[in-house]
C-alpha cells in the first residue's frame, strides 16, 4: 500500500511539471495568448494601416528552380511572353561513339507538373491533369490549353558561373529583361521545324499519356508509359554535325569544355497565328529536360561481317538557366500602380503581381509621430521614432498592459477587376527591411497534404466561392495572420518594419532574387522574394484608402487586433 502511494505522488509530481514546463513553453511561444473564449476578450480595428504599390522592374532570374514557358494573356494585367535560356550538359563525358555514327533520331522531353486523375483497369490508361498552367478554355468540365508559337533555337552566348566585373567573387546573375541579347547570340534556323505544327506554330501544352510502343507477334503493344510531357523532336542534322562532325572532335571530353562549345539552347515563345489573343503558360523544372540522341554505327562481327548497332547520347538542360520575360502590361495595370503608389495616403487597389511585376508595401500604425513616453511611462513632447498609435498600446493609458490574443490583416479581392483572371493560390507577407519572413512564418509548423499549402495558420492562401465546378470558384479574400509579430512589436518594443506583400509560387521559399535596380521608394531595397518570381500570376486587393462613401469601404485593409486586459 505504501508503495502504491509512492507511485500516486510520483505521477502527480510528474502530471504538475509536464503542465508546468507546458505553461512555460506556451508563454515563451505565445507571449501570453489568451484563447478566443476569454471573458473580456475586445476587437480593436482602429488603427492605422497604410499600403500602397510599387513595380519591381528587372528581376534576377538565373538558375530557378521552376521557370515559366508560354504566351499569356491576363484579362487585367495584359500579355507576358516566358522563354528559357539552358545550358546543355552530357550525361556521360568522354564517351566512346563508335564507327561512322549517323542521327536517326533526336527528341527533347521534359516533364510537366501534373497530378494522376484515374487509371482504367482494363486497358491501363491512365488520366492526368496538368498543374501551374495558365491558359484555358474548358470543354466538358476539362481544360483545354490556348495555343501558342516555341521555337527552339541554338544559343550561342555563354551563361557564366562567376560574374567577370565583381573579379569572378561572386556569381553572375541574369535578369527577365535580357531578350534582346540572347536574341542577338541566337542561330537563325530553329531546331524544331518539323512538319507538325503542334511542335512549333501551333505548340499546346497536353495532359495525355505518353505511350510508346513495339511490335509483338506482328501486333503493336504498348511498351512504356510516362506521365504528361514535352515531346519535341529536333533537326537530326544539326546535332550530326554537332556531336560527330569535324569541329566535335575534343569537344566531349568534358562538360567544361562541352559547355563552351555547345552553349545550350533557346526555348522562345510567341504569339501563335492560330490563338493571336490567348495562348497558354506554363511552370517547368527545365533541369530535368533531357535530349536523347539516337544514333547508329558500323559494328564488324568477328567474322568480318559489318553491320549496324543502335546507340544512344544523353544531353541534360542541367546547366544554368535564365527566365526571359516580355511583359506587353494593360493600361488598367500601369495607370493602377502609378495613381496608388502614395506612401503617406495609401492605396485604394493593391497590385502584387509575380514575375517582372510589382508588389505593395505596408506600413502599420502609419506615419504620425509626435509624441512619446518616457521610460516609467509619462507621455513627452516631440517625435521619438515610433508611430504613436504603437506607443500608446505600449503604453495603456489605465498601465494595464495588452494581452494579445490574435492579430490579422484581411485583403479582399476586387473581384471586378479580376473577372476571367488566373488567381495566384497564395500571398506572402513578409519583413521588408530585412528580407525575411516575420516571426509567425518561423512559428508555424502546420502541415498540409499540398506542400504549397503547409503554414495555413500564418495563412495567406486564397479563400473562394463555392462553385459546381473547381473552374467557376473565384477568389473572395486572402487572410494573413501576424499574431506573434503583433506581440513583439507591443510587448517586447519590436522595431516596427515596413511589411511587403507578395503573390507566392511556394510558401516553403524563403530566398530572394535581386532587382537590377533598386526600387525608388524612401531607403531603397534591392531584393525580392523568389517565390514571386517563379510565379507569373497577380491579383487585385482592396488597399486601406477606400472612402467612407464607397460601396467597398467595408472591404477596405484593416489591421484587427483580438486582446484582453488583466483585471
Amino acid at each position: 500500500m505504501q508503495n502504491k502511494s509512492i507511485y500516486k505522488l510520483l505521477f502527480l509530481v510528474g502530471i504538475i511539471a509536464f503542465f508546468t514546463a507546458c505553461d512555460k513553453d506556451f508563454n515563451e511561444i505565445g507571449s501570453d495568448v489568451i484563447g478566443d473564449d476569454h471573458f473580456g476578450l475586445i476587437k480593436d480595428d482602429s488603427q492605422t494601416v497604410l499600403a500602397y504599390n510599387t513595380a519591381t522592374g528587372q528581376v534576377e532570374t538565373s538558375n530557378q528552380p521552376i521557370n515559366s514557358l508560354g504566351y499569356y494573356n491576363n484579362p487585367f494585367f495584359g500579355k507576358t511572353k516566358a522563354s528559357v535560356v539552358s545550358q546543355v550538359l552530357l550525361d556521360t563525358v568522354n564517351q566512346t561513339i563508335g564507327t561512322n555514327p549517323i542521327v536517326t533520331k533526336v527528341e527533347l522531353s521534359l516533364p510537366y507538373f501534373s497530378h494522376l486523375i484515374s487509371k482504367d483497369a482494363t486497358s491501363g490508361d491512365s488520366t492526368y491533369e496538368l498543374d501551374s498552367v495558365q491558359g484555358f478554355s474548358i470543354a466538358n468540365d476539362k481544360k483545354v490549353f490556348n495555343k501558342f508559337k516555341l521555337s527552339v533555337y541554338e544559343n550561342n552566348y555563354t551563361l557564366r558561373d562567376l560574374d567577370a566585373a565583381l573579379n569572378f567573387l561572386d556569381v553572375q546573375r541574369y535578369y527577365s529583361g535580357e531578350t534582346a541579347v540572347f536574341d542577338a547570340y541566337k542561330t537563325p534556323n530553329r531546331l524544331n521545324d518539323d512538319a507538325d505544327v503542334t511542335q512549333n506554330d501551333e505548340f499546346i501544352y497536353s495532359s495525355a499519356e505518353i505511350k510508346t510502343y513495339k511490335t509483338v507477334d506482328g501486333a503493336q503493344v504498348v511498351d512504356t508509359r510516362s506521365a504528361p510531357g514535352m515531346r519535341i523532336k529536333l533537326r537530326n542534322d544539326f546535332f550530326q554535325a554537332k556531336l560527330f562532325g569535324t569541329g566535335a572532335a575534343g569537344k566531349l571530353f568534358n562538360n567544361s569544355i562541352f559547355k563552351d562549345y555547345f552553349r545550350g539552347l533557346y526555348f522562345k515563345a510567341e504569339a501563335s497565328s492560330a490563338s493571336p489573343n490567348q495562348g497558354s503558360m506554363s511552370l517547368l523544372n527545365f533541369k530535368q529536360g533531357k535530349i536523347i540522341v539516337t544514333y547508329t554505327v558500323v559494328v564488324t562481327s568477328s567474322a568480318g561481317v559489318p553491320s549496324t548497332k543502335e546507340k544512344k547520347f544523353a544531353i541534360s538542360l542541367g546547366g544554368n538557366s535564365v527566365n526571359l520575360l516580355e511583359n506587353e502590361y494593360s493600361s488598367g495595370y500601369t495607370s493602377g500602380i502609378a495613381s496608388n503608389s502614395n506612401a503617406t495616403t495609401g492605396a485604394y487597389n493593391l497590385f502584387p503581381k509575380g514575375g517582372e511585376g510589382s508588389m505593395a508595401i505596408i506600413k502599420l500604425f502609419g506615419d504620425t509621430d509626435v509624441r512619446g513616453y518616457s521610460s516609467t511611462g509619462a507621455p513627452t513632447v516631440g517625435p521619438n521614432g515610433i508611430p504613436d498609435e504603437l506607443d500608446d498600446l505600449r503604453n495603456p493609458s489605465d498601465g494595464k498592459k495588452l494581452l494579445v490574443n490574435e492579430a490579422n490583416l484581411t485583403f479582399y479581392v476586387d473581384k471586378d477587376k479580376m473577372i476571367g483572371a488566373a488567381e495566384p493560390n497564395r500571398i506572402y507577407l513578409y519583413d521588408l527591411n530585412n528580407h525575411r519572413p516575420i516571426v509567425d512564418y518561423y512559428l508555424d509548423y502546420s502541415v498540409a497534404s499540398d506542400s504549397k499549402n503547409n503554414k495555413y495558420v500564418h495563412g495567406g492562401i486564397i479563400e473562394k466561392t463555392a462553385a459546381t465546378s473547381a473552374y467557376d470558384k473565384r477568389g473572395i479574400k486572402y487572410k494573413v495572420r501576424l499574431t506573434n509579430h503583433m506581440m513583439n512589436l507591443i510587448s517586447k518594443d519590436s522595431t516596427n518594419v515596413r511589411l511587403g506583400l507578395v503573390v507566392t509560387e511556394s510558401i516553403g521559399v524563403t530566398t530572394n532574387a535581386m532587382l537590377r535596380s533598386s526600387i525608388p521608394v524612401a531607403n531603397p531595397f534591392y531584393k525580392y522574394p523568389s517565390g514571386a518570381v517563379y510565379n507569373p500570376l497577380g491579383t487585385v486587393l482592396f488597399g486601406n484608402n477606400i472612402p467612407v462613401t464607397d460601396p467597398n469601404y467595408a472591404k477596405r485593409l484593416k489591421l484587427e487586433i483580438y486582446y484582453t486586459k488583466p483585471n
